[in-house]
């Protein structure tokens, strides 16, 4: 009886031992398989973040490229912005010399067209006394004024002529108002060192007479030199027309 109930333990052990041996091999196997099947997930999983961390890389960079790209064209745009308005005011001044060029060429073809058409400018009227013809000091102080007056232009004429009134006979006053003449222009260009070129003298006589020869007064007006200063027609150079007499001495 002993010995039965021995076996019994003995076989319900052993049972136990072997029920105790398959459960960890089994565990064993399942934990392998499982490890197994979920090695070559994590593989997977690691390639797959590591290509989500290279995919975000790129989009980086190409955004970072992207953005740089951009920067760059709104920089060019500038410039090219920048150098078109340049271009639009140089075009603009360029313009502008034209106009100023066709300006002063208009101008200067006025001129050239007027210097031959010439009007009267400052006046003076040199008295003589009776049968003479030698100029005074008042007659010289005039003159000296008409001298200053045309020193500084370019483009002008004298023009000098001689008058007597009806006192002697038509020949003997003819020469008496050339001399008469020829004196001023002799003072002009000895003493106010006026080009000859640019004096023109003559005398008439008693021809053209100032005022009537039957008064005293209108034969001293008549016995004269008219000296007159001619100057082109040229746009914005004004005329000096203020004729003066000078006083007789008799």
């Amino acid at each position: 009886m002993h010995s039965k109930i021995s076996y019994r333990l003995a076989a319900l052990s052993l049972g136990a031992v072997i029920l105790g041996t398959a459960g960890c091999a089994t565990k064993k196997f399942v934990r392998q398989d499982v490890q197994q099947s979920v090695q070559p997930l994590q593989a997977g999983l690691s390639k797959a973040n590591q290509s989500i961390s290279d995919n975000a890389g790129q989009i980086r960079d190409v955004d970072h490229r992207a953005e740089t790209g951009i920067s760059n064209a709104q920089s060019s745009a500038d410039q090219a912005h920048q150098a078109a308005q340049q271009a639009d005011q140089h075009a603009q001044a360029a313009n502008q010399l034209a106009q100023q060029g066709v300006t002063a060429a208009n101008q200067a073809q006025d001129t050239a067209n007027n210097l031959d058409n010439y009007q009267a400018g400052q006046h003076e009227t040199v008295l003589f006394a009776l049968n003479k013809s030698t100029l005074t000091t008042e007659d010289k102080q005039t003159l000296d004024q008409l001298v200053q007056a045309v020193k500084p232009m370019k483009h002008y004429v004298i023009q000098v002529q001689g008058y007597t009134d009806t006192t002697g006979s038509k020949a003997v006053n003819l020469q008496l108002s050339q001399r008469r003449a020829d004196a001023v222009v002799r003072y002009l260009s000895l003493n106010g060192n006026i080009p000859l070129v640019k004096i023109y003298n003559m005398g008439y006589g008693e021809a053209a007479p100032a005022e009537s020869n039957h008064t005293r007064k209108g034969r001293k007006a008549n016995r004269r030199v008219d000296v007159t200063v001619m100057v082109p027609q040229i746009p914005g150079q004004a005329a000096q027309a203020s004729p003066t007499a000078s006083t007789d001495t008799q």
